[in-house]
């Protein structure tokens, strides 16, 4: 069954609020058999985290757990449970199939609230969260905890479940791909254990960037620190690196180039090193490509 999650919006800043330097998402070649690090969710205590949620939350939300999620929702019972199944449990499946090898060894506890005034005040409370918030949802790696304002589609809960899972497989990972990898899953398929990104509302800043004469190279982006990433430019980022992990999927190089990363990470902590072993391209032949193809995009590929 081929699924489409749809996320078509206007304009975002980021996907989330900043937290402090340290409490960031922290974020081996291949091998035609992968090692997949399974944990035994058996050893998850959901029942004290459900229960310290019960006492936190109103009584009109549900609680309940699937893998390393404890899920509190105040959507309907059917709703709830059609999230679970078509997009955290299928989302999750994809990933851990020949793409992600270690599994998250605690809890972490996934917010679906049904509209954007219970998301606002439910952050508000939990977490003393107000200023920043992006009008979708965040991933707060220091509560293990996502917050998801799911009226506005699933596509954002795919984007933030990418940050959870890649912050325990390559805890080193750079915020550009790291951002690239969770925007290109917001408008995704998933299909026989397989996550495809498709082209999305990001496009038009980018080929804007390319028009205007404003865009600013790959290598400057692989070069991008937190501060610089998310800064005053964070939306021609994300786009710029959203559409570089599209086009090394088209290419079918985005797995390959993913583990060769993980796995070199401490040899090149830019990423440049292997994006021109895997592309066969210097950076500068491969930002041109790059650029070629962006420009023949259409938003509705």
């Amino acid at each position: 069954m081929h699924k489409i999650l749809l996320l078509i919006f206007i304009q975002i800043i980021s996907c989330g609020t900043k937290e402090p330097q340290n409490d960031k998402t922290q974020l081996k070649d291949i091998q035609n058999i992968p090692v997949i690090t399974k944990k035994d969710t058996s050893s998850f205590d959901y029942e004290s985290r459900e229960n310290e949620l019960k006492t936190q939350l109103s009584e009109d939300f549900i609680v309940t757990h699937h893998s390393c999620f404890v899920v509190a929702s105040n959507l309907s019972k059917d709703r709830t449970n059609q999230l679970i199944r078509n997009t955290i449990s299928n989302a999750e499946e994809c990933f851990y199939n020949d793409y992600f090898e270690t599994k998250p060894d605690e809890l972490i506890t996934i917010f679906l609230f049904k509209d954007d005034s219970s998301y606002r005040n439910w952050a508000a409370k939990l977490y003393g969260d107000t200023e920043d918030l992006s009008r979708f949802g965040y991933y707060k790696p220091s509560q293990k905890a996502m917050l998801m304002n799911i009226n506005t589609g699933s596509g954002t809960l795919i984007h933030e479940m990418t940050h959870a899972f890649v912050r325990y497989d390559f805890p080193g990972i750079p915020s550009w791909f790291n951002e690239g990898l969770g925007s290109l899953y917001e408008r995704c398929s998933m299909e026989d254990g397989v996550i495809l990104g498709h082209t999305n509302w990001r496009l038009p800043e980018l080929q804007s960037a390319l028009k205007d004469k404003s865009y600013t190279s790959l290598d400057n982006l692989l070069k991008t620190d937190d501060d610089t990433f998310y800064g005053d430019n964070s939306s021609f980022h994300y786009a710029q690196a959203r559409y570089l992990c599209q086009y090394l999927q088209e290419k079918k190089l985005l797995k390959t180039f993913y583990k060769k990363f993980r796995d070199g990470y401490e040899k090149d902590k830019t990423g440049k090193k292997f994006l021109e072993e895997v592309t066969g391209l210097n950076i500068g032949e491969l930002d041109n490509a790059y650029q070629s193809w962006s420009m023949n995009l259409k938003q509705s590929d």
